[in-house]
């Protein structure tokens, strides 16, 4: 994320009144009906309309990173008011890849959306769905902060797609999670044997549980909870919080977590370079330096957020489950980066194998920022 200097007192003003509103996060309506005419008064004020589209509900924030309201105030405060931004929650503009196709065509300015459904407009991003070499969350955050992974992944984004990234979110490895209707505990892949997996739209994550003994099925991420409810997938694999977090109560549907840490269950904000291209220079800083804000917020949340979501599993009964070393040794052994099926999807996302080995060495390089 480019480095954009930013007055000081604008900052502390903005970070004053996100304070208050953190404070508030997750009870209730965004907005009261007082505050709804504040908002009106803005919206009329403001030269430019930003819609930011989610599929999660700003009334969940203190389980949910999903930052709605930080980033609202900072791209407000930012732009000193020039630029309003309308949250479109809860999945109205679409869910996973509906959200992109959405973003994608210029219907809604920016979107948070997980880094598998992007992976079709963003085939680049695809790569971090290798499995066991980004999944601590600390070695993810050093990557994504990464001089090369700026200049190398999301520069080339910037250069050849009609996205921008503005920022990554840090929300946890991914799982392999049961449904209530499969109701069992999976340690290792042969115990995959005959079981139905479903899989985003990301083609890395699609081959990866292909080499496992598993039935592989693709289910939209809007259709989850219900195949999960109706006995048609047994297994699904988002991290700890996506599984709290998605759409149609499918938290209701989890029956067992085993916390394999196998990719990081990524998810970005992305903006359509069309609409944002259409700034002056002046608010298009103004949008970097917000969003680097957000992000620096962001960061301060993630682990309380993280537990938050566990502690909710267990106490609705949720088997949670710590794969031992052995076991996890297992796992990397036959489906780590290392091993020769993944040279191919290499070198089609990033040109060669050695371009990939520096981003896995970006990840062993200490980051400006670290995790509380």
């Amino acid at each position: 994320m480019t480095q954009v200097k930013i007055n000081r007192r604008q900052f502390l003003k903005s970070s004053a009144l996100l304070s208050v509103g953190a404070l508030v996060g997750g009870m209730g309506p965004l907005f009261t009906s007082n505050a709804q005419e504040v908002e009106a008064d803005k919206r009329r004020s403001a030269k430019y309309v930003m819609q930011f589209a989610s599929p999660y509900s700003s009334a969940e924030a203190l389980y949910i990173p999903h930052m709605h309201r930080e980033f609202k105030e900072n791209i407000e405060q930012f732009s000193q008011g020039r630029i309003f931004v309308e949250i479109v929650d809860a999945g109205h503009v679409g869910i996973g890849t509906e959200l992109m196709a959405a973003v994608t065509r210029g219907q809604v300015a920016c979107a948070l959306i997980s880094v598998s459904n992007l992976s079709r407009a963003l085939p680049i991003l695809d790569i971090l769905n290798i499995p066991f070499w980004a999944s601590n969350d600390q070695a993810y955050l050093n990557l994504i902060t990464s001089s090369y992974w700026q200049q190398n992944v999301l520069d080339v984004i910037k250069a050849k797609s009609p996205l921008e990234v503005l920022y990554h979110y840090v929300v946890g490895a991914r799982t392999l999670s049961a449904t209530k209707s499969c109701g069992r505990v999976f340690r290792l892949p042969n115990e995959l044997n005959n079981v139905v997996v479903r899989v985003p739209a990301s083609r890395v994550l699609a081959q990866f549980y292909k080499m496992t003994p598993a039935n592989v099925v693709e289910v939209p991420w809007s259709k989850v909870a219900d195949m999960a409810r109706t006995g048609h997938i047994d297994v699904l694999d988002p991290g700890v919080v996506g599984l709290y977090a998605g759409p149609y109560q499918l938290r209701d549907q989890v029956g067992a977590i085993s916390t394999l840490q196998s990719v990081p269950d990524a998810w970005v904000n992305v903006v359509n370079q069309t609409w944002l291209n259409n700034l002056p220079r002046s608010l298009r800083e103004a949008v970097t330096a917000a969003s680097d804000a957000t992000f620096k917020m962001h960061l301060k949340t993630v682990h309380q957020t993280y537990e938050r979501c566990l502690n909710q599993f267990i106490q609705r009964g949720v088997q949670v489950y710590h794969p031992n070393e052995s076991e996890r040794a297992v796992w990397n052994q036959q489906f780590g980066h290392h091993n020769l099926q993944w040279r191919g999807i290499k070198r089609e996302l990033l040109g060669t194998v050695d371009n990939f080995e520096a981003l896995l060495a970006a990840t062993k390089e200490a980051s400006r920022y670290q995790l509380d």
